[in-house]
């Protein structure tokens, strides 16, 4: 009898400790794991990738635990991923933010982008050098490039601002969507469209290559990070520690903001108010039925 007691206590004993050895594994495997920062295809895979990974590796030292940066294959797929839960960290345009909003899923806000000590940002309506549009109400009858239906300044904003000028799509000769900003300033300096929308970065970018704006968006709250709504609170907690970390005193806020935008100053705390004009624009889109 206590051959079999000390039998089935050994086992017992055994057993606890196999117990405790596969949470240490479990928990030093998850450990591990990589957490995703999403980004919307807003540039080429390339760039979006050089232009991120500084902050992923900063993140990475910061939490101690590898970040990688996964790249959208379009804006629908990018909010998608957000929603399915296929993304620990994300970076959106504003116009995503408020769709999430739309389909009841309430993301954690972390940080937007400030930009030369400014936390908003503008679009631009422009044609090539040379081209004998002057206005918005020369549009009437031309060709125009939008980039993603879903785009905040390559889409839904200029759309309102063109719609308030007195016209609309249906007053163009043909109006199409190009899966990116860099797209939009393409196809209109090589001729497949008359004018485009695209926002102030991604004009900057191609200025010199022969756009000129015919039109300002007004200012709209910038691009921002987030957190699905499942997220450890604690998780939220450092990420949003570390990313607000990047002020205009951090050594480091140059080195990891700049190859996102030259002109970025820090990374700055975010309110869901910040986008109610947005929110405006939105809901004026959706009473002409533009979007849902």
């Amino acid at each position: 009898m206590q051959k079999v007691l000390r039998s089935r206590l050994e086992i017992g004993r055994l057993v606890r400790i196999a117990a405790i050895f596969f949470v240490c594994i479990s928990t030093t495997a998850h450990s591990t794991d990589s957490l995703i920062l999403g980004i919307h295809p807003y540039r080429s895979h390339d760039e979006i990738r050089e232009m991120f990974t500084p902050l992923a590796e900063f993140l990475s030292q910061r939490i101690g635990q590898p970040v990688e940066v996964r790249i959208g294959e379009s804006y629908e797929s990018h909010i998608n991923a957000i929603i399915q839960g296929q993304l620990d960290l994300a970076y959106i345009g504003p116009a995503l933010l408020v769709q999430l909003k739309d389909m009841d899923f309430v993301p954690y806000l972390l940080a937007r982008l400030e930009i030369d000590g400014k936390s908003t940002f503008t679009g631009k309506i422009f044609t090539r050098e040379g081209s004998d549009i002057r206005t918005l109400m020369d549009l009437k009858g031309r060709h125009f490039a939008f980039g993603s239906s879903s785009s905040t300044m390559s889409h839904l904003v200029p759309r309102q601002v063109i719609f308030e000028a007195g016209i609309d799509v249906e007053d163009f000769a043909s109006y199409n969507f190009y899966s990116s900003h860099d797209n939009v300033a393409l196809a209109v300096l090589a001729g497949d469209a008359d004018a485009g929308a695209v926002k102030e970065a991604v004009f900057d970018k191609y200025h010199h290559k022969g756009i000129v704006a015919i039109a300002t968006t007004p200012e709209i709250s910038e691009h921002l990070f987030i957190a699905p709504a499942d997220t450890n609170p604690d998780k939220v907690r450092l990420l949003r520690q570390q990313l607000l970390s990047l002020s205009t005193d951090s050594p480091e806020t140059n080195q990891v903001l700049y190859p996102i935008k030259k002109t970025a100053t820090a990374l700055v705390s975010v309110e869901e108010d910040d986008y109610q004009k947005l929110r405006d624009v939105i809901a004026e889109l959706r009473a002409r039925g533009v979007v849902k």
